[in-house]
């Protein structure tokens, strides 16, 4: 729309200066037009540049996710990995669904932020804060939307939430977890032992056995 008003004023201000005869009648019609087109030009490049006649609004998105290991060890892992020049974004690793068979690789792009925290229970969650920039009203959307900007992307916050029943690794940390946790020494077989006794406490209580398991990778992890 904003596209046919600007023809108008430009077409009503070239006929007035063509036809009418009076000139001051002529200058100040062509003034108007012209102020007008100027207007529709400001509004197209403040609706493109600062979003102007538009609102940003943010949906919330909460999801389960699964362990990127195996179902069957006790605990939950969520597998990270830095990527680019500064490594403030990661790659996160996990998988969907409880028998998903491939793990899903969560990306980051320019617009998306993500980080980590804890929660208290046994199950972890990906929660995904989405804002994007809509019209406030139909008569915005009816000027300016042949930009085709409605529902554009401000930007995207993602939150892993990690329970202490998980543990969070990067990836080079899950490829030498099996070296780091097979046992070497006598002390260290006699911590293979105790997680023989975790097979047992994980049936009456999983998310103990899980807690213990957890603190035990991350002393291997330090340790070695």
């Amino acid at each position: 729309m904003i596209i046919l008003i600007m023809a108008v004023f430009a077409l009503l201000g070239f006929l007035a200066n063509m036809m009418l005869e009076n000139r001051v009648i002529r200058l100040l019609t062509a003034l108007i037009m012209f102020i007008g087109l100027i207007i529709s030009v400001i509004g197209i490049v403040a609706n493109m540049h600062d979003h102007y006649g538009m609102k940003a609004v943010t949906t919330t998105k909460k999801q389960q996710i699964y362990t990127a290991g195996d179902a069957n060890q006790g605990f939950g892992m969520l597998l990270y990995q830095g990527v680019g020049t500064n490594g403030k974004e990661n790659v996160y690793i996990y998988k969907t669904s409880s028998d998903a068979k491939k793990t899903f690789v969560a990306k980051p792009d320019l617009k998306t932020t993500s980080r980590r925290e804890s929660i208290a229970g046994n199950k972890a969650y990906k929660v995904t804060k989405t804002t994007r920039w809509v019209y406030k009203n139909n008569t915005y959307k009816l000027l300016f939307g042949i930009a085709d900007n409605n529902k554009s992307l401000k930007h995207r916050r993602t939150i892993y939430q990690v329970p202490s029943t998980w543990i969070a690794l990067t990836t080079t940390q899950a490829k030498s977890l099996s070296a780091k946790m097979t046992p070497k020494t006598d002390a260290e077989k006699a911590a293979a032992e105790q997680q023989k006794q975790l097979a047992e406490l994980a049936q009456k209580d999983p998310d103990k056995a899980a807690q213990m398991q957890v603190k035990a990778v991350k002393a291997a992890l330090d340790s070695k």
